[in-house]
């Protein structure tokens, strides 16, 4: 991934609202609100915004770090399943549960809804 893009990604994920709902070592509820005029819905696609499958990624790596106030990084994807496309205006909830391993590795379960609707699920390995 290109480093610009990814500054990007990360800088729309900072300036978009996140509300913390509950966390605890093995499990973090977290809501995102984005902002209007975000550059990633303006190519993604004109006249019918619809948040990036790389954006949600990026969303579960955030919330965490903001909920344990610690820099993560990806080591890898495990798996990703997009089901329903998230619109820009809708709210997320995301639902993560956590596997601590050791040496700060963390296998991370996440899963996105729009409303009531499962929007998809994400497994990654991450690293402190």
């Amino acid at each position: 991934m290109c480093g610009t893009f990814k500054m990007n990604v990360y800088t729309d994920i900072k300036n978009s609202e996140i509300s913390v709902i509950k966390k605890n070592s093995q499990k973090i509820y977290a809501v995102f609100q984005f902002i209007k005029g975000l550059d990633l819905f303006k190519g993604h696609f004109p006249g019918n915004p619809i948040l990036p499958g790389i954006f949600q990624i990026e969303m579960v790596k955030y919330a965490l770090e903001k909920s344990f106030d610690n820099r993560l990084h990806i080591k890898s994807v495990k798996k990703t399943k997009f089901s329903n496309l998230i619109r820009a205006e809708e709210s997320i909830m995301i639902d993560i549960t956590i596997n601590h391993e050791e040496n700060g590795v963390f296998n991370v379960k996440a899963i996105l809804r729009a409303g009531d609707t499962i929007a998809g699920k994400i497994n990654l390995v991450l690293t402190e």
